[in-house]
């Protein structure tokens, strides 16, 4: 087992599972140092979540365990080595710190000047609901610009995975009767 930090589309246990089936979540963790930005060239063209050292501001994001035989697919799912590159940092959970791997983007594929498609900010930003991140990070995730995916099937399978972590998200907060 190794532990992981998302802190994009990654974020919902719904979005890593289908990667990587024994994505396990064990908390919630902030990256000190370091800020969120949608400014990673996607290869379908639209803009994608990355991590920049940056003195004051911090990232939010989720721990998790992952099974190392797995770990392969979700490298591929990232592109590692071409789009993104791995990173060992150590974050700060709610009672204890961890060492984990993420994947940042290489600096051939940040571009600031492409926006995300809805969907994927959609997908973020649902992440974030479901952990409970702090009322003005998921603000600032609502109202990053976004546009429509131009591919209408990638689009259409796409918010079919935002709307399985929608329909999550309100059943966890159903009180029991």
């Amino acid at each position: 087992m190794q532990y992981y930090f998302a802190y994009g589309s990654n974020l919902h246990p719904v979005r890593l599972q289908a990667r990587v089936p024994s994505a396990r979540l064990v908390g919630v963790a902030r990256l000190p140092g370091y800020r969120l930005s949608f400014d990673k060239l996607g290869g379908d063209g639209s803009g994608k979540c990355t991590i920049t050292a940056c003195g004051e501001q911090r990232v939010y994001g989720a721990v998790y365990t992952l099974d190392l035989s797995e770990k392969h697919h979700l490298d591929k799912a990232e592109g590692l080595g071409v789009r993104y590159l791995q990173h060992t940092l150590d974050v700060e959970g709610e009672t204890q710190r961890y060492r984990v791997f993420t994947y940042i983007a290489a600096p051939a594929y940040q571009n600031g000047d492409l926006p995300p498609y809805t969907w994927y900010r959609d997908l973020v930003a649902e992440g974030a609901r479901y952990l409970c991140l702090p009322g003005g990070y998921r603000s600032m995730l609502d109202s990053v610009p976004a546009v429509a995916d131009p591919d209408p099937e990638r689009a259409r399978l796409n918010q079919g995975l935002v709307e399985r972590c929608r329909a999550m998200n309100a059943e966890a907060f159903v009180l029991p009767e």
